[in-house]
């Protein structure tokens, strides 16, 4: 009696551990074989980057929650009710879809970046400037946002974005700022906290300007990025590579393809 008891608990149960043990590639080829077969078949609904567009954002929200077994199955055979249709290839290529999508979800620091780290890094302290405003492990300098852990805090999309597109989405006490004084001095940075009677303004040099409304004579706060675009698409990918290696602590990279 006990032998069938276990069989039926076998038999209702093991379905419901299976959707979390499916493994997925892991090896770069895989993954950028998952690219392409997605831009062809998939970009035009969810974006070349799964920002979404006539389908839903694959980097946030439901999608971004699946397991890797839930999303493996949506890509496969698709979702009934919706405008999701099944893709029937063979399941290494689903899989291979499946690694892709998920790297677009994974810290950066998981996944291998198409530029490289080194020229990355000679172009941060170098030639692009970006150590005038941001600090990695204390060498760099203000107002931007130190970038010791962006490996593990950003993925390689929201590293990308912040690059080629810094007005895109600016982080709360990063808004350009300027306040002409009573005295005539000119003050610019990042306000770091305003309201209508007080400002905080850090500026490139690090210093931290409290100002009081009787102490200015014009205010901006933009709802904008004082850091400037990055054009080259080369550049953007060896600075991505490099910050992508960015991390306070290890990283066990294997756990994030589980």
């Amino acid at each position: 009696m006990r032998f069938f008891a276990a069989l039926l608990l076998l038999f209702f149960f093991a379905p419901l551990a299976h959707p979390q043990a499916r493994r997925l590639p892991t090896d770069q080829t895989a993954i950028d074989a998952g690219r392409q077969i997605y831009l062809g078949s998939c970009s035009g609904c969810h974006g070349a980057t799964g920002e979404g567009s006539q389908g839903p954002s694959l980097l946030s929200g439901r999608a971004s929650r699946l397991s890797n077994q839930a999303l493996f199955s949506a890509i496969k055979n698709g979702l009934p009710g919706t405008t999701m249709p099944n893709f029937p290839m063979a399941d290494d290529k689903v899989a291979s879809v499946t690694a892709f999508v998920r790297s677009l979800t994974t810290p950066a620091i998981a996944n291998r970046a198409p530029g490289d780290a080194a020229r990355g890094e000679a172009l941060f302290f170098g030639a692009a400037r970006c150590a005038g405003c941001h600090r990695i492990r204390g060498k760099g300098g203000h107002p931007g946002p130190d970038l010791s852990d962006m490996g593990v805090e950003r993925t390689l999309h929201q590293l990308r974005e912040a690059i080629v597109k810094p007005g895109e989405r600016i982080a709360e006490g990063f808004r350009a700022a300027s306040a002409t004084l009573t005295n005539g001095t000119r003050v610019t940075g990042v306000a770091k906290n305003h309201n209508n009677y007080s400002v905080q303004i850090l500026d490139k040099s690090g210093r931290l300007h409290l100002l009081r409304r009787e102490d200015w004579t014009a205010l901006s706060v933009e709802d904008r990025s004082i850091m400037p675009p990055l054009a080259d698409a080369t550049q953007a990918d060896d600075l991505v590579a490099f910050l992508s290696r960015q991390s306070l602590r290890p990283y066990a990279a294997a756990g994030a393809s589980q």
